[in-house]
């Protein structure tokens, strides 16, 4: 979070943090996901499945919110699923928790390069 809130706090970070590729400015920028405690809007996902050679997705913002969907890349992350998703949000520039169906643990801002593969 203090990367978010500004950039050149990185560099009292130690020396493993200052390297890590989802810590640079652009990476954190991208990152469409809250961290805990941040007053954001939840997302759910309500269903993720293969169809052809893409991933479909259905979502619903908010507490019997909008649904929101799509369909990505079979190569995307959770970070693409993210950016997707907020493209569509009532507003598109805020961070969001992001929870998939079956869990109530929203997902981390550090798991933004898990594949979607991976969850269906």
């Amino acid at each position: 979070e203090a990367v978010r809130q500004d950039g050149q706090s990185l560099v009292y970070a130690a020396a493993p943090l200052q390297a890590d590729p989802l810590l640079t400015e652009s990476s954190v920028a991208a990152n469409p996901f809250a961290v805990r405690g941040a007053k954001s809007p939840v997302c759910t996902v309500l269903e993720l499945s293969a169809v052809e050679d893409r991933i479909r997705y259905e979502a619903a913002w908010g507490v019997g919110g909008k649904t929101l969907d799509g369909h990505l890349p079979h190569s995307s992350t959770l970070g693409d699923l993210g950016r997707h998703i907020r493209a569509q949000a009532p507003n598109p520039n805020s961070r969001f928790y992001l929870t998939l169906l079956d869990s109530e643990i929203p997902v981390s801002p550090l798991q933004v390069e898990q594949p979607l593969a991976e969850l269906m």
